[in-house]
């Protein structure tokens, strides 16, 4: 099954968000400082990601929104 990585940056908060699949329920924690990590509640299933601050931690702020499709023989953990 191919899954589809989506970008979305936000500029008025500087979130850069990653998302990994179809969107679901997440609970995300935050694995290191302004950077969460999220999973679907059910599953476990790696979801994606929230960076906080993105461009004050090196960042580039021409992301509006991206979706790539991944090949099938990718795996994400």
């Amino acid at each position: 099954m191919k899954k589809q990585l989506e970008l979305y940056y936000d500029n008025e908060a500087d979130i850069l968000e990653v998302t990994i699949g179809e969107p679901s329920s997440c609970i995300f924690d935050e694995i290191d400082n302004d950077l969460f990590e999220g999973k679907d509640e059910e599953t476990g299933e790696l979801k994606g990601y929230k960076i906080f601050n993105f461009l004050k931690r090196g960042g580039f702020s021409n992301i509006k929104k991206i979706k790539i499709v991944l090949p099938a023989n990718v795996e994400i953990s």
